[in-house]
């Protein structure tokens, strides 16, 4: 019974049992820096470094690294508590100790207010040091012809950490070419999870593993934190005022722990605010609090072990001798431990309470680095090793079995890296096409996996319909307003083989079948949004020989000009849409939105062509290629990993590098996008989509509208 006991305990942990790290309490309660936790300031005393495999040495090295010594990276940390004994001077409510703290707090507020966030000299130095002892310790890598690049964040303490770190190899590796740089383009390796960074992965939803709130923590942990205030306070239960204990004591907390940090002409004195064990239970507070804020971003932040593979495998293959150096914060470093499963940092035991034993925030102290140390043999060839340390000391990776020691088989720490983030994040496979045949001339071609054209996960539908030859006829279906159908009643109605959804609501555009207008483009706005319509720029034709073709029919038309224009066409059967995307082999569909980041689209209104078109949507199109070949497509959309969607610039570059067609125009996307094929799909609609009016991906999730295209038998 005690051993399947253990057995299910070893597989609930995640099988890291063995890096567990015993005695954590004991480790803080006697270590005054450890309880500050990501305020620790990091230990840069030698440390003991097993030699390397016979006949190897170092040749490369990634990096990642947080910050030095900083001060409080908000103004929050420093006026919670001085805004309570301001109020408590007013009322009447210090006590002596009070007194003499807020004489302190008032010039020292003065003195730091318009350095928050500021790297201090320390962290400055700290960086110099462990710049020099990493070019020390493995001079192998940074001799002539050596190059090392270097990237931060845009935050400004996070650049200068880099500058002095790059100084520092500068003067150790004189040989060594050296670039540093910071820009957007680099988000992906340093702060993945920031809000502006436009290239953030996307995964599963990511749920916290304990439901206890970081303040019931504190409640449950630091009953007694009245005990504090009434060393400040006469009446510590009116001492707070609007803040509730859990944010006060956040704030006390960091307004301690950052006093490592200052130069020593900066710091105050603020010993006996809290005893050495009251420090050490708001540090488990704090990490408690810390894990649950950086868990979730073990999702944004795996691109940074994907650039540390990419860099790594390029750089050696190529025989390039150096190292790629990235600085960022302490959020993303104890983001990257869990999701590597540094030293058992990728743990999460059943109890919060044992979090302390896998989860550390000392163990990210001011000026934490992260090295990835590679050997290859000196001569001949060998299997590619690494070792990592972490603050210069040799940490375990997840349970991979090391060759000797601290070194690990390089292959072997990849694979371990995919496994763990194929957990976070969305892996679409490289797509490729299927076919399947549904009658003579006609093929249901279906995309699934990552497109190389968007680099994004994509699923599309095609009903390729060869019109050389003969059996089939194309025609328009509508749905004359206010009544509304789904794709596939008219697929059954109309005993289609293939059914599409078609043209903007009726509003915005023509509609014209068998020689009837049923619509003529009766806005100049799209709806009621006050935008100016730009949904009938292209025509979508079938004549009365029932041959298709498409036509760029606004190009220097006003809208009362097109709408004339339409009015008087001969053809029985038309269909006004936009964008055009393709025309006589031109992709004029990609510059219709414009050229705007997401968040410029997004100050647009929702119906605005350059967002409506300019952002990832599901999509229909059609498009005519120079043999003869009808094309019907229905891209997929909205769901994170399998189908993101495409804009219309993606829609076009798609359509020409899978087709080559000489015309293609663009129909109603969204939750419109629908294709029904027979034989196919739902084996009841015969929907091979997943249109998302359900938010569900099923087949079900079909739109009512007013207009489409169909395929019948003749």
């Amino acid at each position: 019974m005690k051993k399947a006991f253990l057995a299910g305990l070893l597989l609930l942990v995640g099988c890291s049992v063995f890096a567990q790290r015993t005695g954590v309490r004991e480790e803080v309660l006697s270590s005054w820096n450890k309880c500050s936790g990501l305020d620790c300031v990091i230990d840069l005393s030698p440390k003991a470094l097993t030699p390397a495999p016979k006949g190897y040495e170092a040749v490369y090295v990634s990096h990642y690294g947080r910050h030095g010594s900083r001060y409080a990276y908000t103004d929050k940390a420093y006026t919670v508590l001085l805004n309570m004994l301001s109020d408590g001077q007013k009322a009447g409510n210090l006590t002596p100790f009070g007194e003499r703290l807020l004489a302190l707090c008032q010039p020292f507020w003065d003195n730091v207010r318009y350095r928050v966030g500021d790297l201090t000299p320390l962290g400055w130095e700290q960086h110099q040091e462990i710049a020099r002892t990493m070019v020390r310790n493995y001079p192998s890598a940074f001799g002539k012809g050596s190059e090392v690049d270097a990237c931060s964040s845009p935050s400004v303490r996070s650049i200068i950490s880099m500058n002095a770190f790059c100084a520092s190899v500068s003067r150790e590796a004189p040989l060594t070419r050296l670039y540093a740089h910071q820009g957007l383009t680099d988000a992906q390796a340093t702060r993945p999870n920031s809000g502006s960074n436009p290239f953030k992965y996307k995964g599963p939803d990511i749920k916290l593993p304990y439901k206890e709130s970081s303040e019931d923590f504190f409640l449950r942990h630091f009953p007694e934190y009245e005990q504090v205030l009434s060393r400040l306070f006469k009446d510590p239960a009116s001492a707070l005022g609007l803040n509730n204990p859990y944010d006060a004591f956040f704030n006390i907390y960091m307004f301690v722990g950052g006093m490592n940090s200052l130069p020593q002409d900066v710091r105050i004195d603020v010993s006996g605010l809290l005893t050495h064990e009251e420090y050490a239970k708001l540090w488990e507070i704090d990490n408690y609090e810390r894990f649950r804020e950086y868990y979730p971003y073990q999702q944004p932040n795996a691109s940074i072990v994907d650039d540390i593979v990419a860099k790594a495998d390029a750089s050696l293959s190529a025989g390039k001798r150096g190292a790629h150096l990235r600085f960022g914060h302490d959020h993303v470093m104890m983001s990257l431990l869990m999701l590597m499963d540094i030293d058992g940092f990728g743990t999460v035991p059943q109890s919060n309470d044992d979090l302390v034993y896998w989860f550390q925030t000392f163990r990210s102290p001011m000026g934490t680095n992260l090295q990835f140390v590679f050997y290859q043999p000196r001569k001949g060839s060998g299997d590619t090793l690494v070792k990592v340390l972490l603050n210069g000391e040799e940490a375990r990776v997840g349970q991979l079995e090391p060759v000797s020691g601290p070194y690990y088989k390089w292959a072997d720490v990849k694979a371990h890296l995919a496994a763990r983030l194929a957990k976070f994040v969305y892996r679409p496979a490289e797509g490729s096409w299927t076919s399947t045949d549904i009658g003579p001339g006609l093929v249901y071609r279906h995309f699934f996996g990552k497109d190389p054209v968007t680099g994004s996960a994509q699923q599309v539908f095609v009903a390729d319909w060869d019109m050389s030859v003969p059996g089939y006829a194309l025609k328009f279906g509508i749905s004359a307003p206010p009544v509304k159908k789904v794709t596939s009643q008219i697929f059954k109605e109309k005993g289609a083989v293939i059914a599409m959804n078609a043209a903007y609501e009726p509003t915005s555009v023509v509609l014209k079948a068998d020689g009837e207008y049923i619509i003529n483009m009766p806005n100049n706005t799209v709806m009621t949004t006050g935008v100016p319509n730009w949904k009938s720029e292209a025509a979508f034709y079938v004549d009365s020989f029932g041959k298709p073709s498409i036509a760029f029919e606004g190009k220097g038309r006003t809208r009362d000009q097109l709408r004339a224009f339409y009015a008087a066409s001969a053809m029985p059967n038309i269909y006004t849409s936009a964008p055009m995307l393709i025309e006589n082999h031109n992709p004029v569909g990609l510059s219709f939105a414009g050229f705007y980041s997401e968040a410029e689209m997004n100050k647009f209104n929702y119906e605005d062509a350059i967002r409506h078109q300019g952002v990832r949507h599901p999509r229909t199109a059609v498009a005519i290629t120079d043999d003869n070949h009808l094309l019907m497509i229905v891209v997929d959309g909205r769901r994170d990993g399998i189908s993101e969607g495409m804009s219309a610039r993606e829609l076009t570059q798609f359509i020409e590098a899978n087709f080559h067609p000489r015309d293609a125009i663009n129909f109603d996307g969204g939750g419109s996008s629908t294709l029904c094929v027979e034989g196919q799909g739902d084996p009841e609609t015969h929907v091979v989509n997943y249109p998302t009016g359900n938010n569900r991906y099923d087949h079900a999730g079909e739109r009512g509208l007013y207009s489409f295209l169909y395929l019948v038998r003749e």
